[in-house]
């Protein structure tokens, strides 16, 4: 049986329903300004700015006679704010760009599998193509040129723009035109996927010396030089060179997990937050008594100059090649609520022995040798007669 209202009564109901929300909306409304006017959940400085800036977009908007997208003015104000705080290790990621840093940490990155380097006709040139990637398998060679992205021309692209191209097309098959050195073009068909990039490698050199060259300090680094350590021991190795060259840092966690494997008791890593609390990592007893040297230059800095200055301090190795660059500053990673991101200094880091590495300008090797343009061996070579 159905069951009916009396006339006239769903409409009153609705009409006082409405009053009622309005008048919650209009209480919520003036609550949250007030809040934000007066500080309760947000100094007024910030709500002036957001103000200022929203004012700003509107009147480039309105009158810039030319074309302003409103992404790109986002994120360069973003980028010029973390700039003016004059701290090169600090910087602002739009959303795309913080996507390809998180796959960079964990050792992975979106794309094909080449290195391209713009040559001296403006073309970008393939000259290294990484086993198993669809690159390989699609039968690119270094030499050959990158014409067009699933039909978009290169020429006149920035290194960055298209590598922007090729991870647009994450997970997509797509045409792309190559041409070899005669300039003859073919096209193939490719792929864009998540490669996972080992950081470590290595060899057994002359007499029983086991090199081991580590890329960076991001994840998965520490486990894989420790297996290379093992790996080189069982094959006879008798002492080892670490080469930092070129590493660019990466996780406090790897770093340590190797200074563990590495070094005696004692302490292997300190940082100092904003308040000046000091917190310390350290070693077991447990360590590797074998001979060591480590290879630096100018472009090892972070994780890599504090993992060579532990074992100088330690005395467990020789540090070789030139002076380093003096990063002694960590970041932490704050995602935004747009999908990007600011990477901003929040400690200093401290050798064991409690040097600050910004304020000593880096490490002094004991061996100092520099690679020549003829001879690139130079350091190395260094590094073994100094192990012998």
């Amino acid at each position: 049986m159905e069951k009916r209202s009396r006339p006239g009564f769903g409409r009153k109901f609705k009409f006082i329903y409405l009053i009622i929300v309005a008048l919650v909306v209009m209480v919520v409304t003036a609550a949250a300004t007030y809040l934000i006017t007066t500080g309760g959940f947000g100094a007024q400085k910030y709500y002036n700015d957001a103000k200022a800036y929203v004012e700003i977009e509107k009147i480039i908007e309105e009158n810039y006679i030319g074309d302003a997208n409103s992404d790109t003015l986002y994120n360069a104000a973003a980028s010029a704010m973390v700039r003016s705080i004059d701290d090169k290790w600090s910087y602002y990621m739009s959303p795309e760009e913080y996507a390809a840093y998180k796959l960079s940490s964990a050792n992975e990155y979106a794309g094909i599998g080449v290195s391209v380097k713009l040559n001296d006709k403006g073309k970008f040139e393939i000259f290294a193509v990484e086993d198993g990637t669809p690159a390989a398998t699609a039968g690119l060679n270094v030499g050959q040129t990158i014409v067009s992205v699933d039909g978009q021309l290169t020429e006149g692209m920035t290194t960055a723009e298209l590598q922007e191209l090729i991870r647009s097309k994450l997970n997509k098959n797509f045409p792309m035109v190559i041409a070899d050195e005669k300039g003859t073009e073919s096209s193939v068909t490719i792929s864009c996927e998540v490669i996972y990039k080992n950081p470590i490698s290595s060899k057994m050199l002359e007499n029983n010396i086991g090199y081991i060259k580590i890329a960076n300090f991001e994840a998965g680094s520490s486990e894989g030089a420790i297996g290379a350590i093992e790996k080189l021991t069982a094959e006879g190795a008798k002492s080892f060179i670490f080469d930092v060259r070129d590493n660019p840092g990466g996780l406090v966690s790897e770093l340590v997990s190797l200074l563990d494997y590495l070094l005696p008791d004692g302490d292997l890593f300190v940082s100092v937050d904003k308040a000046g609390k000091e917190t310390v990592q350290t070693s077991d007893k447990v360590c590797l008594s074998a001979k060591m040297a480590v290879l630096v230059n100018e472009n090892s800095y972070s994780a890599a100059e504090f993992f060579a200055a532990a074992l100088q301090e330690y005395d467990w190795a020789t540090i070789v090649g030139e002076h380093t660059t003096g990063k002694a500053r960590s970041q932490v990673t704050i995602e935004l609520s747009n999908g990007g991101a600011i990477h901003i200094s929040t400690k200093k880091y401290l050798t064991p022995q409690r040097v600050d590495l910004a304020e000593a300008g880096g490490i002094k090797p004991d061996i100092e040798a520099h690679n020549t343009e003829k001879d690139t061996t130079v350091q190395l070579n260094a590094a073994i007669k100094a192990l012998s």
